[in-house]
């Protein structure tokens, strides 16, 4: 049996009942491996290089051996919802393969090379410095971009100016909740998309940083927005209410992780905090949590307190959130400053051209004075020739060759990634 037969084998016996396309499979011969950057219990996180277009990528190592019908059923539920969600703010699903013998399934993803939220956090700690507010409002816009392409399906439209209201979202398949949103699964990625690693954190400048939601090994895809997942196994500081009761939950539960998230971001700390589970349970069940430093604004203190509320009726959709004039100005501003280094981007790109042609016209101007002086030397040549009573035969070949020889002209039309 051949390799990609054993692949439909396993897709047909572990995949979704759910109408998904299966997501792409590259062989491993494709990539270098390269140094070990993480590890946890499902094995080990690695970063590799991609052979045929040198990009640098992270692939996660799965161990699957052990695991049964519904954990490997799971495992293949990641692959596609991650292959599925294509945004600028949720980290990239390249391709997927697997080593039969060892039983390990890897996952190939986009590399972050700015680390991720918690490793933020804790140099702002370290540094005894509050993470400027304009940073924040940031990252939030961005982390709920990203929720919106997961709750709804769909792409946010640009906003023409922060006045812009939102035509209400449509009832979308497929909905996916993250189930696990916290500082350690929310990625940092540079501007400018390079692959260049900062490993000095003390001279990172943060207000310059992507933000990729990723990690979503506990994913759920739902059907229709009109269902409720019932099962969670995540991470309890961050946790919901309703998932600790075993209640059924929605996308609101995302959205009360992502309001722990950005409390830590302010207070440097989780709002909930215990010795031990069942204290964990009782707090974050009250839903009573300290108000976050005077440094930061009323305005981010009550859109913390929006999102961590134990009521369901009372919590704000993702859809609802991006219509806060403080978010809409946040997304404005992203907006604002990707345009701007669009066209930074560009005019160095026709200031290489320039340059480029600069040259080339400086290397025809020396070849054609070159030939013009052989020219005259070889007619000063024949002229005296002529004069010491030479007879005149045929022009010479190699003067010949001067009248027929073409001139290369320098290139003037470019295309740039920009047309």
């Amino acid at each position: 049996m051949s390799n990609m037969q054993n692949r439909r084998q396993i897709l047909n016996e572990y995949y979704p009942t759910q109408p998904m396309s299966p997501p792409v499979t590259q062989p491993a011969s494709q990539y270098q491996v390269l140094e070990e950057i993480g590890r946890g219990s499902f094995g080990a996180v690695r970063k590799v290089i991609h052979l045929p277009t040198k990009k640098l990528m992270v692939r996660k190592d799965i161990r699957y051996g052990h695991m049964n019908s519904k954990e490997r059923q799971q495992l293949i539920a990641e692959c596609t919802i991650l292959s599925q969600l294509k945004h600028e703010n949720i980290v990239e699903f390249y391709s997927w393969d697997f080593n039969e013998q060892k039983e390990v399934l890897y996952l190939y993803m986009e590399y972050c090379s700015r680390g991720d939220l918690s490793q933020m956090i804790k140099h702002y700690k370290q540094e005894h410095k509050y993470i400027p507010e304009k940073v924040i409002w940031g990252i939030l816009a961005q982390l709920l971009m990203a929720l919106y392409k997961c709750h709804y399906g769909d792409d946010l439209p640009q906003l023409t100016t922060m006045y812009d209201r939102m035509k209400p979202p449509t009832k979308g398949k497929n909905i996916v909740i993250h189930r696990d949103l916290k500082p350690g699964n929310i990625f940092l990625s540079n501007e400018n998309n390079d692959d260049k690693e900062v490993k000095n954190y003390r001279k990172m400048d943060y207000s310059q940083v992507v933000v990729k939601l990723g990690d979503f090994g506990l994913a759920k895809s739902l059907e229709a927005s009109i269902q409720f997942a019932t099962t969670y196994v995540g991470t309890p500081y961050y946790m919901s209410p309703e998932v600790l009761m075993d209640h059924p939950y929605s996308p609101l539960s995302d959205i009360w992780s992502l309001g722990c998230v950005i409390f830590e971001m302010c207070s440097l700390h989780p709002p909930f905090q215990a010795r031990n589970y069942l204290e964990l349970q009782k707090k974050i069940k009250l839903g009573k949590f300290d108000k976050i430093p005077d440094y930061y604004s009323d305005g981010l203190n009550l859109m913390i307190r929006s999102m961590i509320d134990v009521d369901l009726k009372t919590r704000p959709s993702t859809f609802e959130l991006l219509q806060d004039i403080q978010i809409r100005t946040a997304r404005k501003s992203l907006q604002l400053e990707r345009f701007e280094r669009n066209l930074l981007d560009y005019e160095n790109e026709l200031v290489n051209i320039e340059k480029i042609l600069e040259k080339q016209a400086m290397e025809y101007e020396r070849e054609y004075s070159q030939l013009k002086e052989q020219f005259l030397r070889a007619v000063e040549d024949r002229v005296a020739e002529v004069i010491n009573g030479k007879k005149i035969g045929m022009v010479p070949e190699s003067i010949d060759g001067y009248y027929n020889k073409r001139l290369p002209r320098p290139a003037y039309h470019w295309q740039t990634r920009y047309r």
